[in-house]
Parts: C-alpha cells; sequence; structure tokens
C-alpha cells in the first residue's frame, strides 16, 4: 500500500517540478530571443513565461475560465506588438539595403602603352625514342 502513495506523491513532485523547470526554460528563451532580435519568439516565450506565473500565483485549485480566456486575448496583444517591432526592424534593414547600389558603375579600361605580355615561343624537341 506504501508503495502506492510513494508512487502517487512522487509523480505529483515530478509535475511541479517540471512545471517549474518549463517555466525558468520559457523565461530564459524569451530573454535570449529577445537579445537576438527575434522580437516575435520572443513575445511567444515571454507570453509562456506569464502564463506559468499567473498559474503558480493561482489561488484556486481550477481556475476561472475567464482567466484563460483575459491571458489568451494579452497573449494575443504582446506576440501582434512582436510582430510589429519584427516589421519595423525589416523595413528599416529593407531601405538601408535600397540605399547602397547593387552593381559599381563600369568604367572602360584605360588604352595600355604598348605590349602588355610578351608572347614567349616554346621549341619542343622530340627526344630519340631507342
Amino acid at each position: 500500500m506504501w508503495q502506492l502513495i510513494a508512487i502517487l506523491l512522487g509523480a505529483i513532485v515530478l509535475f511541479y517540478w517540471l512545471a517549474f523547470m518549463a517555466t525558468i526554460w520559457w523565461w530564459f528563451n524569451a530573454v535570449v530571443a529577445l537579445c537576438k532580435g527575434h522580437f516575435i519568439r520572443a513575445a511567444i516565450w515571454f507570453c509562456l513565461g506569464c502564463g506559468m506565473v499567473l498559474w503558480w500565483q493561482g489561488t484556486e485549485i481550477i481556475p476561472h475560465p475567464w482567466d484563460f480566456d483575459e491571458w489568451l486575448r494579452g497573449s494575443a496583444w504582446v506576440v501582434g506588438l512582436g510582430a510589429l517591432a519584427t516589421f519595423v526592424r525589416w523595413r528599416k534593414k529593407q531601405q538601408a539595403m535600397q540605399a547602397i547600389p547593387t552593381m559599381p558603375v563600369w568604367t572602360p579600361p584605360a588604352d595600355a602603352p604598348g605590349n602588355i605580355a610578351p608572347i614567349i615561343e616554346v621549341e619542343y624537341r622530340r627526344l630519340p625514342i631507342n
């Protein structure tokens, strides 16, 4: 009987341990993606991390359905702002690339005085075959 209780308690502890590790991992990924300039990914990881923090701070055993709906709408706004920031970064990069000429201006070569490279003729001789 005590083995069943140990397995049940182990499963509960494992669930909370994995939830805690997922929270830390999602926040870490949000910071790394933000440092790399991946704003949409950073927003998604940030929303997942916030959702887990809100889950940890919950007072009810079964959360109210409106709480999840509010979190989901807030997450959509945050990801939308991340997409807007990514578009602004892309547009600035595109404008900077358009300012750079794609092909250099062609200039005709200058007239070369005399022979540039002399032609060397080599005389080939046949060796006698024994």
